[in-house]
C-alpha cells in the first residue's frame, strides 16, 4: 500500500513512509540541495561498503544506520549504536536533512530516529541511489533495484573518496 504525500509528487511506499512525513524524490532532493547547499544536506546511511563500491551522491555524508554481520551461515545486520550522536555532531536540529540508502526503507528507519532525537526537517529520498525494483520477468534487469533512483535519474554520483564526507567511529 502506498500513500499519496503532498511533499512530493510520487507515491511513497509503505516501508518508506516515516513519522514527519516529509519526501522528495532523487530530482527533487537534487534541486532542493543545489538552491542552497549551504543550508541542505544529503546524508546517505548506506554502509562504508556500499557508499565506496556502489557509488553515492557526490555531496552526501556518509553515516551508516547499520553495519553488515556475518555469523556463518548467516548474514544479517546490526545498529550503529553512533548513529544519532554522529548525525548531531555534522548537523543542527534545524538544518533540512535529505537521507537516502539504496531504495528508501533505511533511509526512513534514519528519519525516525532523528525525528526523535528532535530533528524536524529530515526528507526521506524515497527511492534512494538505485531505486524501486524492475517488475519485467523478461528484463535482464528483473529484480534489481534501477528505476527512478538517484543514479538512474541521472544525478551526479561517484565512487571518489572524500575524507571530510566520511563517517568516522567516535573514541570510545
Amino acid at each position: 500500500m502506498a500513500k499519496e504525500d503532498k511533499s512530493t509528487t510520487q507515491k511513497v511506499p509503505e516501508t518508506n513512509l516515516t513519522e514527519l512525513g516529509l519526501y522528495v524524490t532523487p530530482p527533487e532532493a537534487y534541486e532542493m540541495w543545489k538552491a542552497d547547499p549551504e543550508e541542505v544536506h544529503i546524508l546517505d546511511v548506506r554502509s562504508f561498503e556500499e557508499y565506496i563500491f556502489v557509488g553515492h551522491a557526490e555531496m552526501a555524508r556518509n553515516i551508516p544506520l547499520v553495519f553488515p554481520k556475518y555469523e556463518p551461515p548467516e548474514c544479517s545486520v546490526e545498529p550503529n549504536p553512533d548513529f544519532v550522536s554522529s548525525a548531531e555532531s555534522v548537523f543542527d536540529p534545524d538544518d533540512t536533512i535529505l537521507v537516502m540508502c539504496v531504495s528508501g526503507h533505511r533511509a526512513a528507519m534514519a528519519v525516525n530516529q532523528l525525528a526523535k532525537a528532535g530533528f524536524k526537517k529530515v526528507y526521506n529520498i524515497i527511492n534512494g541511489l538505485e531505486g524501486e525494483k524492475v517488475d519485467d520477468p523478461g528484463s535482464v534487469y528483473h529484480g534489481k533495484p534501477m528505476r527512478n533512483g538517484w543514479k538512474n535519474c541521472g544525478l551526479p554520483w561517484t565512487y571518489d573518496f572524500d575524507p571530510d564526507l566520511m563517517w568516522v567511529p567516535p573514541n570510545k
